[in-house]
């Protein structure tokens, strides 16, 4: 029995040694927090130190916002701004944050019973003090509360032009209206221009509004034939319309229609400046499920579909994580009739890989509320790697297990692209590092906790887990795997916190070797 259990134990050490080459972790001490917050953004660090949002409430969902700098060695300093006065008129509503050279831009609005008035208000981070509100602009009721105005705020890569994208609010069965305004990174207006689209508001969805690298505006709308979502005889139920914004007018580029299966959603991922892919996960017979995949390549100067194709996904890759047997096998005769699908899968992230390859990545996420408590289950991971053109390379499924009663905010996972490998970081059970198939561990039910890496060889398309950080390691911190920023090119911040106390918090500092990745 001996040679067996060493073998394991080689095994783990150099899975271990494996690890350390690749990534390594650099943890900060566990700090008591004096109020009950938590942080809800990272925004970003410089020469003084790291600068995070925070917002009173178990789940970080009370009104007050907090801007706190934290020393360079990852503790607190003790200065901290309030980024809400209550001598404000209206409700406040933060539409985000953002550094810019020695600044903190806060862009936000207050609705009040004549609209809604967009402020900025910047933080000067050399004397960490804040400035007096400043107005942008003003969106008056019009047939129908400012409450229901869409807004977005944007900056171009290069920090010299910001957006404020913005619908006029008006009925349902009125013509669609937007706005867009332009302004240097001192707010200072550049332009300012007025749409119509030509689709009433109660068939139109915005779902993205995004820029590409030369500062142009792009919008990808949603057009529903109603509210009702039932297939007619076409199968047109919906289309999606992708609109550049020009200064005179909205320029319709390209129509996606769903090809006569459901398309929940799309992704966007520019390729380059001049083309952009469009990808989501299609399914038969159930909108919240997944049976394929969707991609499409559009010129962004000309509108041409390159490409445009549905890809059914196999049997196999249905069945990766059931276990052999006369269920497995039954489950695949079901699926194979279309009798059967991958049920809850949520399209998440569309990374952009090397040759215009790109890789899909899906969860399978829901909810499930009784006796007054919603339990949130976030499971396994799907990666679908699709070639230039659109065609699928490979289609694989990673088991994990995440189901945690009221607090949703310790699940999912995080995504890193990294010399030839993905890395998925995500809380896990140990028991679960060696899992291919069959049962999985909870992580929030047992004891083997850790925070684990699963590196995927981006050729072929195979996976290990590995251990980053194991329980004892982060002295009773769950890591919060939406919770990041990057500090530069190979260093990640993470932040943690203890589930039971939510004041007790602490940073890791996630580092990759890309010689390590070879």
């Amino acid at each position: 029995m001996r040679k067996p259990i060493l073998a394991l134990i080689l095994l783990f050490f150099v899975q271990l040694n494996h690890a350390q080459r690749d990534i390594s972790v650099e943890f900060g001490s566990v700090f008591k927090n004096d109020k009950r917050e938590i942080p809800i953004d990272i925004i970003g660090k410089d020469e003084n130190g790291y600068y995070l949002l925070y917002s009173e409430g178990k789940y970080g969902q009370g009104d007050d916002m907090y801007l706190r700098q934290f020393n360079l060695d990852l503790t607190p300093s003790g200065k901290e701004i309030n980024l809400k006065d209550d001598t404000y008129e209206g409700k406040f509503n933060s539409l985000g944050l953002v550094k810019i050279k020695d600044n903190i831009t806060h862009v936000f609005y207050l609705l009040t019973d004549e609209g809604k008035t967009f402020y900025y208000q910047n933080t000067d981070l050399k004397t960490f003090s804040l400035g007096p509100k400043q107005l942008i602009t003003t969106i008056e009721n019009d047939t129908k509360s400012a409450r229901n105005s869409l807004s977005r705020f944007m900056i171009s890569e290069d920090e010299n032009t910001i957006f404020l994208f913005y619908t006029i609010p008006n009925k349902n069965k009125e013509t669609a209206k937007i706005r867009v305004q332009t302004f240097d990174s001192s707010f200072n207006e550049k332009s300012i221009s007025s749409y119509e689209l030509p689709f009433k508001n109660d068939v139109l969805s915005f779902r993205k509004i995004f820029i590409n690298n030369k500062n142009e505006l792009f919008i990808l709308c949603k057009k529903y034939d109603s509210y009702k979502i039932l297939a007619d005889g076409n199968n047109k139920r919906y289309e999606y319309l992708l609109y550049k914004v020009e200064p005179e007018k909205l320029n319709l580029l390209s129509t996606v229609r769903s090809p006569k299966v459901h398309l929940r959603n799309l992704n966007i991922t520019l390729i380059n400046d001049n083309e952009l892919i469009l990808s989501g996960l299609t399914s038969k017979k159930n909108i919240y499920a997944m049976t394929g995949v969707f991609s499409s390549k559009i010129n962004l100067n000309t509108g041409e579909k390159i490409y445009s194709k549905h890809t059914p996904l196999s049997a196999e890759f249905f069945a990766q994580l059931l276990e052999d047997g006369k269920k497995k096998n039954k489950a695949i005769e079901k699926y194979n009739d279309g009798k059967r699908e991958n049920q809850n899968y949520v399209l998440q992230q569309t990374l952009k890989l090397d040759n215009d390859e790109v890789l899909v990545l899906a969860e399978q996420v829901w909810s499930y509320t009784y006796n007054y408590a919603t339990t949130y289950y976030h499971h396994n991971i799907a990666a679908i790697k699709l070639d230039a053109n659109g065609d699928l390379i490979w289609a694989k499924k990673i088991g994990k297990r995440n189901d945690k009663p009221n607090v949703p905010i310790y699940s999912s996972y995080f995504p890193i692209c990294k010399n030839n490998h993905l890395f998925l970081l995500y809380n896990c059970s140990e028991k679960n590092l060696n899992h291919k198939s069959g049962h999985l561990a909870n992580y929030f039910t047992d004891f083997d906790r850790a925070f684990i890496a699963t590196d995927l060889n981006l050729n072929t398309g195979d996976y290990i887990r590995k251990p980053l950080i194991r329980n004892f390691q982060l002295e009773d911190i769950t890591i919060r795997p939406l919770l990041y920023n990057w500090m530069s090119d190979d260093t990640l911040l993470m932040f943690g916190q203890d589930i039971d106390n939510l004041k007790n918090q602490r940073f890791v500092k996630i580092k990759f070797n890309p010689e390590g990745m070879e």
